[in-house]
């Protein structure tokens, strides 16, 4: 599970739960049944208005990214292009055939490789793959963007109904705080879905979504590299670039490395 996810949401809870006990009133009086289905239902509906089923669908599934670690390790991930290079300069591209590979992406390529398809149309296929993800991950992102800017709306909505209702029994003024605190409800359902839940979904899974094009674009260039037959030493100073910032604090990586494929 991502420690910064979880972190967050509890601090969250836990923050709204202070602030309703501190306000001195009853937690009940924040729950209001009508205010809720107004928020959920309209932002549901909206939002499912706005894409077609399946891209909703894909979307929702994408949130599991939020909690989880998905991406490969680039160490890892620059470790296995490594060995996979060694061992085709040693025993040819056939030799990669009995290599167990876990990430399906790489697998794909390398199969293509073994199967004896050129470089370019190797490429050609990974760039395709790549894209594909990338629109797929944009899509599930554009779906939790909207969430974010539909629930605030929804909410108003709500507030306005709560209004309406408030104005017609002004003859009662018993019941004027009871429907005003309806109404504010809704703004605050809105604006606590927007901002305290889709929102920073939304930012997560574009965070999963560069974490996942970064190592698929160091997939791609490191099998091209084996293609064409490059040392692995090369290969690996030429994609040491994809370790960004890390590479910093794990500078003996290139130089084990180096040495092991001399």
């Amino acid at each position: 599970m991502d420690s910064a996810s979880g972190f967050g949401l509890s601090i969250i809870i836990l923050a709204l739960i202070f602030g309703i006990f501190a306000s001195g009133a009853a937690p009940e009086a924040y729950a209001n049944l009508s205010s809720i289905c107004i928020v959920l239902g309209g932002t549901l509906g909206a939002v499912m208005l706005s894409y077609r089923l399946s891209k909703f669908i894909a979307a929702i599934k994408h949130i599991k990214w939020v909690f989880s670690k998905t991406t490969p390790d680039l160490f890892n991930t620059m470790d296995e292009l490594v060995e996979l290079a060694e061992i085709a300069r040693k025993s040819g591209f056939l030799g990669l055939e009995e290599k167990q590979i876990n990430d399906p992406f790489m697998a794909k390529a390398i199969n293509l490789l073994v199967d004896g398809h050129n470089p370019e149309a190797i490429e050609f296929t990974m760039n395709r793959d790549i894209l594909h993800t990338r629109q797929n991950n944009n899509d599930a992102i554009k779906v939790m963007n909207s969430f974010t800017e539909l629930a605030p709306a929804m909410g108003m909505i709500g507030t306005l109904i709560g209004l309406v209702a408030m104005l017609i029994a002004m003859d009662d003024p018993k019941t004027i705080g009871p429907q005003m605190s309806v109404a504010l409800l809704t703004t605050l359902y809105g604006a606590l879905i927007a901002n305290g839940i889709t929102g920073p979904f939304a930012n997560k899974l574009g965070e999963r979504a560069e974490e996942i094009k970064h190592h698929m674009c160091l997939v791609r260039d490191g099998v091209m590299h084996i293609a064409k037959g490059d040392n692995p030493k090369t290969m690996m100073n030429l994609l040491a670039g994809y370790l960004g910032e890390d590479l910093t604090s794990n500078a003996h990586f290139v130089d084990e490395k180096t040495s092991a494929s001399q």
